[in-house]
């Protein structure tokens, strides 16, 4: 072969590829942070310079790749000790690195909290983790499920109210007619401000250790506080 040849072309696939799980999801959560949850695929290829088929091959929809968005979010909380600790022990540390992982993606949330986890190993793993720490802390079981959704529903409505302004209930235009609010409003923040947190994670912390007590109780006593099934208190509630 003659110098102005140059070297022979190497036959095959090349060496780095092109695309990776781990570089589509690095991308989706860029493009999911700066747009949101509605971007498509389609942008999601231009942004890692391919064609949208190339994608295909390792996310067929759009709602796979949401998917697998959660399954890294999920990777990222750890065990927390649930295979170790009492449930209500090994939930705090759950739930803070929960809503830290969702707070570091808010334009996620709904689209995070509301995909179903069937098919999702990660999520799937993380909930049997605590179902067990659960079941062996001798809850009811018929209250597991109910316990674990009123505690992802706190966590999400929580990054949610960490998106909004610290003074988001403060009567600052008519402050005349709400007096206690304005009072204790300001109390809030002030105490937060004295811990030397934000009034949100404030909130969060006084709810989370509430919550917990309470779902504690209701399950040393198969019901609410008092014997009576949940369902039927609120059946009542209802009807009244």
């Amino acid at each position: 072969m003659s110098e102005s040849e140059g070297p022979a072309r190497r036959v095959g696939r090349p060496r780095t590829a092109v695309l990776s799980h781990e570089r589509i999801l690095e991308a989706a959560f860029e493009l999911a942070d700066a747009n949101g949850p509605e971007f498509s695929l389609a942008s999601l290829a231009r942004r890692l310079g391919v064609q949208p088929s190339a994608l295909h091959h390792y996310f067929p929809t759009k709602a796979a790749l949401i998917a697998a968005m959660r399954g890294q979010i999920t990777l990222r909380l750890g065990t927390h000790g649930f295979d170790e600790q009492p449930w209500h022990e090994a939930i705090l540390p759950w739930a803070r690195a929960s809503i830290e992982a969702f707070g570091r993606h808010p334009g996620l949330i709904a689209a995070l909290a509301t995909l179903p986890i069937d098919g999702e190993p990660e999520s799937i793993a993380d909930y049997e983790r605590i179902v067990a720490a659960f079941e062996r802390d001798g809850y009811p079981s018929d209250l597991i499920v109910p316990a674990l959704v009123a505690l992802e529903s706190f966590i999400i409505g929580s990054a949610l109210d960490g998106l909004t302004p610290p003074d988001n209930l403060r009567p600052v235009h008519e402050p005349e007619r709400a007096p206690a609010l304005l009072r204790t409003e300001a109390a809030a923040r002030a105490a937060a401000s004295a811990a030397g947190i934000t009034p949100a994670q404030r909130t969060f912390e006084f709810g989370l250790r509430a919550l917990v007590a309470g779902l504690r109780a209701i399950g040393e006593t198969g019901g609410v506080p008092g014997g009576a099934d949940p369902a039927s208190a609120s059946s009542r509630e209802i009807s009244g």
